[in-house]
């Protein structure tokens, strides 16, 4: 007798021997005790979790000799013939090659028959999504008003594709992804019923790489029942699947925790020398970062259908990185995911994002505590530089003589201006005396930076202390490159170390000697004898008051832009 696969061996022939789907077995079993059967059913959900078998089972129930009953013998004639397919009165159509508009005229042709064998003429549509928007339209009148022996079962994965006017006219039944923990034990029954021992970790692996699907877990079962030599172990389900496994996940974990890019190159290499895949490396790593995440917030796995771990290790590389940074990790890895597909060359991908998540200060892969400065903070301190310099040159020039005020206007004299408010005074950018204590703080600067930021040392180095003030430290350079590099990228890095030396706030100035000098002053005018200015003449009082409304109202503007100081005009006879 020719070999049956596993997953159509042990597809369930009742209701109760669904996994998983116990919210819809229970439903569909009172509706046929009660005799609510409808005339058509939507069944969706992800593959491999029973919708097809649901349908068969539920077209057993309806022609069971029995019946209708909830318990189908499945020994009966009606039965065996569902079973073996060759049934006249159950039609199994897939809509992915029977999509057109023609089929689904010859189908409401023939559903005008009466059954044959049974009591109900089933028609199960598996992946309706498929039919296209001329076949659904000419579905529709039939789906809606079928005969009374006819019961149409539509399955499908992606049942938002199935227009609402189909949907309307079914009940509509989702199926749920199976646990791992429900796909484990129907293993382990299907193992002792095959008499093969195997490992629980086996098992497990098995029920994870399903994906919530019995049907592939019964296939790769399948598959690694064949190498078994009558005992499956985690390692042979390891190597015939070609997962990477715990102990080299660990390694890169620690490497990657250790800042150890070649070591984690180094895991790699030997993992592709084996034969493993890219895409599993990088799944495989993602899952264990997730497991960290999961245990940081809950401190427990229970029903997280996780990476198998144990313990101890979530709580040693637990601690290895903060919540954020597994998840700014995590993010990483999805990318370099997503990158493989289209890069020529993957393993270039997938060892850039290893590096990344090595070196996160360098890579932003991982957010950093301090904020970077403004793209324009450099420019900024730029000018305020400029500002201060010619502050201090306007400051050294002697004081001018206080010019006479502008004559007034002929007809109206305007109200004195209010005094503008005093400009905040700048401090004088320039070199001052260092002591000893000063040169101290720049020493320590320098050390500091070495241990937590070299590119930062290395562009503060080629700089030369020129003193501090209680509120300013100053760094000269060769050039103006080099300040404005140390003012954007690391002004905000050194001001916290300097608070953390000096315990003051400290503001950091960075100048070069290509920094363009402020203009000289402008020479000083000679003085001119200017007449004195005339004598003010008598003001006329205005009485707005006596006035009509037409008349004040353009006064009482005028008053407001030019004044109230009204004065006698004598006109130039002549």
């Amino acid at each position: 007798m020719a070999y049956i696969a596993l997953y159509r061996k042990w597809r369930p022939g009742t209701f109760a021997d669904l996994v998983g789907q116990e919210h819809i077995s229970r439903t569909l079993s009172n509706a046929i005790n009660t005799g609510r059967i409808g005339h058509a059913y939507l069944f969706s959900g992800p593959r491999g979790t029973g919708k097809t078998s649901t349908a068969k089972i539920l077209a057993k129930a309806l022609n069971c000799e029995h019946g209708p009953t909830p318990e189908p013998c499945g020994e009966c004639k009606a039965c065996r013939k569902i079973n073996d397919g060759s049934t006249m009165d159950v039609f199994e159509i897939d809509a992915a090659s029977n999509r057109g508009i023609d089929e689904i005229r010859d189908l409401r042709e023939t559903v005008k028959f009466a059954p044959v064998d049974g009591r109900y003429k089933v028609y199960i549509i598996d992946e309706v999504h498929m039919l296209t928007t001329e076949a659904f339209n000419a579905l529709l009148k039939t789906l809606e008003e079928p005969p009374a022996h006819v019961v149409f079962i539509l399955a499908t994965t992606e049942a938002h594709k199935v227009p609402p006017t189909i949907q309307s006219r079914c009940q509509r039944y989702d199926f749920k992804r199976i646990t791992v923990e429900e796909i484990r034990g129907r293993l382990e029954t299907v193992t002792t019923e095959m008499g093969l021992k195997a490992e629980p970790e086996a098992l497990n692996m098995i029920a994870i790489q399903a994906d919530g699907g019995l049907r592939d877990a019964l296939s790769l079962l399948d598959q690694c029942s064949a190498l078994a030599d009558g005992e499956l172990t985690a390692a042979r389900v390891r190597q015939t699947l070609g997962l990477i496994g715990h102990e080299s996940i660990y390694k890169l974990t620690e490497a990657i925790y250790a800042h150890k890019s070649q070591k984690a190159l180094e895991v790699l290499a030997d993992l592709l020398r084996d034969g493993k895949e890219l895409k599993q490396v990088l799944t495989e790593l993602s899952l264990h970062l997730r497991s960290l995440m999961i245990y940081q917030s809950t401190g427990t796995l229970a029903q997280m259908d996780l990476y198998a771990e144990p313990d101890e290790v979530l709580q040693t590389q637990g601690k290895f990185f903060s919540a954020a940074e597994v998840m700014a990790m995590i993010k990483k890895l999805h990318e370099a995911l997503a990158e493989l597909k289209w890069s020529p060359q993957p393993r270039i991908t997938v060892e850039v994002a290893l590096l990344a998540l090595c070196n996160p200060a360098d890579s932003g892969a991982v957010p950093v505590q301090a904020a970077a400065p403004a793209v324009d903070s450099g420019r900024l301190a730029s000018l305020e530089a400029k500002l201060s310099q010619m502050a201090a040159q306007l400051a050294a020039r002697p004081a001018a003589p206080a010019q006479p005020a502008a004559k007034p206007a002929a007809a109206v004299t305007q109200r004195p201006s209010r005094p503008m408010p005093a400009a905040a005074p700048v401090q004088e950018v320039q070199a001052v005396p260092i002591t000893a204590s000063d040169a101290e703080v720049w020493d320590k600067l320098l050390q500091a930076l070495k241990e937590r930021k070299m590119p930062a040392f290395a562009c503060m180095n080629q700089g030369q202390f020129a003193g501090m003030t209680e509120t300013q430290f100053l760094v000269k350079f060769q050039g103006v490159l080099m300040a404005d590099l140390a003012m954007r990228n690391y002004r905000t890095l050194i001001e916290e170390i300097l608070q953390e030396l000096t315990g003051r706030s400290l503001r950091l100035h960075c100048s070069g000697e290509n920094t363009p000098a402020a203009p000289p002053p402008r020479p000083v005018p000679k003085k001119k004898t200017l007449p004195p200015p005339p004598p003010e003449e008598p003001t006329i009082h205005v009485d707005l008051d006596s006035m009509p409304p037409e008349e004040r109202a353009p006064l009482e503007k005028a008053f407001e832009i030019f004044g109230d100081h009204v004065v006698e005009i004598e006109e130039d006879n002549k």
